[in-house]
């Protein structure tokens, strides 16, 4: 058990000190590049000889978004712009009105692209069915895909609409129209009022890191919704997916 506190206060301590450097502008001149691997084993060499420790020290970095690595060319320092998501300013319901989506206001006019969408009716995930309260068998829409911010895969999203809801609206179409779900829920009669979500990070799934394109080790924010219209009925729930490393989490509360 020494031994591995040992090593971690080690990744964590080159961490610290890259850290610095990288705040410092030391390295933005140029290509904004970070030594080699080899060159930080040298570098920092009192603390440690192991690439692997460099490595771990270099991921904590990647996870908090200020360094990013290329296959073949190396580390560089982040240029991505982190994406700001105010879930209390995207949920406000003049946000998914006939003008703008809660994604406008995530990306505030960044490109933005949906790939691999699927629209389906079909039975609902177990835990899925519990918070819709239908039966196991009972089948909702399903629309599922992935969200690119400017070339780069940010999130998987899966979001699942009891049909009584949905159907005879263009929730069951791919397109959906300004305003999205939560609009075409509030034509029909069955706009969402209250919502509430849940949000933990941990380590990314093989498959998730291929969904991704996300590093090796890299993190993720899972994130669960539920939307409830004003008598309480549940009228959609949602998985998201999110890139750790792309996002910034952000709660303002009003006075």
């Amino acid at each position: 058990m020494e031994r591995k506190a040992g090593e971690v206060r080690k990744y964590r301590e080159i961490a610290d000190d890259l850290r610095r450097r990288v705040s410092e502008g030391e390295f933005d001149e140029g290509r904004r590049k970070l030594p080699s691997e080899r060159q930080l084993v040298e570098q920092y060499k009192a603390t440690t000889t192991s690439a692997m420790t460099i490595r771990q020290a270099l991921s904590v970095l990647r996870d908090e978004g200020l360094v990013e690595s290329r296959v073949g060319s190396g580390w560089y320092v982040a240029e991505w712009k982190p994406i700001v998501r105010n879930a209390l300013d995207r949920l406000f319901p003049d946000r998914w009105g006939e003008a703008e989506s809660m994604w406008d206001v995530d990306i505030e006019g960044r490109r933005l692209d949906v790939e691999d969408l699927q629209v389906q009716l079909a039975p609902a995930p177990p835990e899925v069915a519990r918070m819709l309260g239908v039966g196991a068998k009972v089948k909702v829409w399903h629309r599922d895909r992935r969200y690119v911010v400017d070339g780069v895969p940010v999130m998987r999203a899966a979001s699942f609409i009891p049909d009584e809801f949905a159907r005879g609206t263009r929730i069951t179409e791919n397109d959906t129209g300004e305003g999205g779900v939560y609009a075409r829920l509030r034509e029909a009669g069955h706009g969402p009022v209250s919502f509430r979500e849940q949000v933990r990070g941990r380590p990314a799934t093989a498959a998730e890191a291929s969904d991704l394109r996300l590093a090796q080790g890299g993190t993720v924010f899972e994130q669960h919704r539920i939307a409830r219209r004003e008598d309480g009925c549940v009228v959609e729930c949602s998985r998201m997916i999110l890139d750790a490393s792309r996002y910034l989490l952000v709660y303002d509360f009003p006075a």
